[in-house]
């Protein structure tokens, strides 16, 4: 097992993490509320860790396939321990255990929550909790896979440990290519959803928090009714209807 290579990967992993907390921190930053510092502190910290791993040298490139298996394991729980983050530091769930499973029920498109009182929390915080549904909902190993260029084998056996049902290795001769295949069939149904969600009359925000939670099947919500707090027949049927969408094998 190539112990180097291995931390390598994952510090590329955390540094695409801090990457996709830079929109809830904006989210945050637009509505002006207390999570600010939360994302700028877990960013920062995400940055230094993860490029301080990927720099360590590495005199042995090879990869296997349990490198791969690895790699696959330890990401899931770190970008969960990390992910947890927001949650703790802003104080919305001042338990960091409870943080924690919230952030795993994310990642995993669970959908389980310790949450009883959800309206109230900051708009950032609940950007961050349903988008972790949506990287969860295609793998956050293969969003690693779809932004880095190919790397031959290495991505092989990250995506084989990562991906459930075919050969991988059948789909496309390239699994960066691939990666993105797949990712942009995943962003082109969200955006479809978010336009048609926005057609009917959900605010915007409430759009795109849905989105996320549909697309990756975790049921996540900025309402403490969930869907059901609009009374809306449209609502459900749009969403509905992309949960099956969703729910097909892209590959």
């Amino acid at each position: 097992m190539n112990i180097i290579m291995i931390l390598k990967n994952l510090g590329i992993l955390l540094m695409i993490e801090s990457a996709c907390m830079l929109p809830s921190l904006l989210v945050a930053i637009l509505y002006r509320q207390n999570d600010i510092p939360a994302f700028i502190i877990t960013i920062l910290v995400l940055i230094v860790i993860g490029f301080g791993m990927y720099k360590i040298p590495a005199p042995n490139k090879n990869f296997f396939t349990r490198d791969g298996f690895a790699v696959v394991s330890l990401g899931w729980i770190l970008v969960s321990l990390f992910g947890a983050l927001p949650f703790f530091i802003s104080g919305a769930i001042p338990s960091y255990v409870d943080a924690f499973f919230e952030t795993v029920s994310g990642f995993t498109t669970t959908g389980s929550s310790i949450l009883r009182e959800i309206e109230g929390l900051p708009k950032g915080i609940l950007f961050w909790r349903s988008f972790t549904n949506w990287m969860g909902g295609m793998g956050v190993l293969v969003m690693m896979l779809a932004v880095l260029p190919a790397a031959g084998a290495n991505n092989l056996h990250i995506m084989k440990a990562e991906s459930p049902g075919p050969d991988p290795g059948k789909l496309v001769p390239r699994i960066g290519k691939t990666a993105k295949i797949l990712y942009l069939m995943y962003i082109g149904l969200s955006l479809l959803q978010v336009l048609f969600l926005s057609i009917s009359g959900m605010p915007l925000y409430d759009t795109v928090v849905h989105t996320f939670s549909t697309a990756g099947t975790g049921g996540f919500s900025s309402m403490n009714a969930s869907i059901g707090s609009y009374n809306n027949v449209y609502y459900e049927i749009i969403i509905t209807i992309f949960m099956f969408l969703f729910g097909i094998n892209f590959s």
